[in-house]
């Protein structure tokens, strides 16, 4: 049976639509046509074709990602799918395999999804990385705040990107692994759903400070996207939503998880709050990765890895890691462990793994508790002390 993988284009739209409304069970309306051509258009698509019909098929969108203070390649995967009848039969592995060299060929560092089955997508090897909060808040237990200089204004998406991408882009949380956006991608993400309502917040001076993206309707306010950088800005944002507990009956947000949650800020903390694992990241291209990685200043140090990657076997084998006092790294892959270490000297993972430690999920020492890394546990400690901290936060889908 003939079998291969393809690259389709906007030409092929009509068949990649076809199998992902049928996999996903969805709706084939015009609308939906229409946002998903635009994400075909901006990725690449590859399709497993059996005896010329397409059977599975993968979408790889090229991102940049924003990460302590240097900017990694980011492959967004999405819309896994396959017809029913052809699941289980290599179509989905076929392509990420060949997937995942290309991106490792063209030294793109990570790659990030969002799981169907957080264990079918680990033996790709992908992990959690990032998690969501939820809030739900009844209307009348929404926090009541006076009015604040400055003022908040409702607008047109085309009066809202520009002010909400710049002020998306200088936010601390947006620095620990969010996507860089595009114009078109926060189209794509905000400007092709008439449901959605902006409101901007403007200082006394005029210049703006804070956005809100939402949508409202009797039942339910939804923040889909807030921001804000001064205090002044969030009060007025609170306040903004707060006017509007006559028309919904209760108040709803969801938003990446950084390790704190905003109830004690309320005054009925006993809201409905839900923590829930998010999106899964990998680390793509090791050597690439570790070069650009931004460790912190310290004394020079030498670290050897060991790493497991079923998927990627360029990241296979022990990799000398040196960082200098500036936090400057090199990389080289060694054929063995040096003669002068023992395998205790060495910090043995898996790259799932290591993609939690690195992006800064975990710390090197929980991870080492749990045994799912090896190693002496001062080296460990050690490590740790040159890797990013702060949990990292995706507020983007795909």
């Amino acid at each position: 049976m003939e079998k291969e993988v393809r690259i389709m284009g906007e030409k092929n739209i009509d068949d990649i639509f076809d199998l992902a409304a049928y996999a996903f069970n969805a709706e084939k309306t015009e609308e939906r046509k229409r946002r998903f051509k635009k994400i075909v258009a901006h990725s690449l698509n590859y399709g497993y074709f059996l005896e010329d019909a397409l059977t599975s098929q993968v979408i790889s969108t090229p991102f940049k990602v924003a990460f302590h203070g240097i900017s990694y390649q980011m492959a967004g995967i999405g819309c896994v799918s396959s017809y029913p009848e052809y699941r289980g039969r290599g179509g989905i592995s076929t392509i990420m395999k060949q997937l995942l060299a290309e991106l490792a060929e063209n030294k793109v560092e990570l790659a990030y999804l969002a799981p169907f089955s957080y264990p079918f997508y680990r033996k790709y090897g992908f992990e959690q990385v990032f998690e969501q909060i939820s809030y739900t808040v009844k209307a009348a237990d929404w926090p009541n705040v006076k009015a604040t200089p400055g003022k908040m204004k409702r607008v047109t998406y085309e009066e809202a990107k520009s002010v909400c991408q710049q002020i998306y882009s200088e936010l601390p949380n947006n620095q620990r692994g969010a996507v860089i956006r595009e114009s078109w991608w926060f189209e794509y993400a905000f400007g092709l759903d008439d449901k959605n309502l902006f409101a901007l917040y403007e200082d006394e001076l005029g210049n703006p400070q804070g956005y809100l993206i939402y949508q409202s309707s009797a039942e339910r306010f939804v923040i889909k996207e807030w921001g804000y950088l001064t205090n002044q800005a969030f009060q007025s944002i609170i306040r903004f939503i707060g006017s509007h507990n006559g028309s919904s009956r209760e108040f709803h947000l969801e938003t990446g998880f950084d390790g704190e949650n905003l109830s004690y800020l309320m005054s009925s903390p006993l809201v409905e709050m839900k923590v829930t694992p998010f999106m899964m990241a990998r680390i793509v291209d090791l050597e690439s990765f570790l070069r650009k990685y931004p460790f912190t200043v310290g004394s020079a140090e030498a670290y050897y890895l060991k790493i497991e990657d079923d998927y990627g076997s360029w990241n296979n084998g022990i990799w000398e890691l040196l960082i200098d006092e500036n936090g400057q790294s090199s990389v080289r892959e060694l054929d063995q462990i040096p003669e002068s270490l023992s395998e205790e000297d060495v910090i043995a993972s898996t790259i799932q793994t290591l993609t939690q430690l690195f992006m800064g999920y975990r710390r090197g020492t929980q991870l080492h508790f749990y045994g799912k890394i090896s190693g002496k546990e001062k080296m460990i400690q050690s490590l740790d002390q040159r890797l990013v901290t702060g949990m990292p936060i995706l507020a983007d889908y795909f």
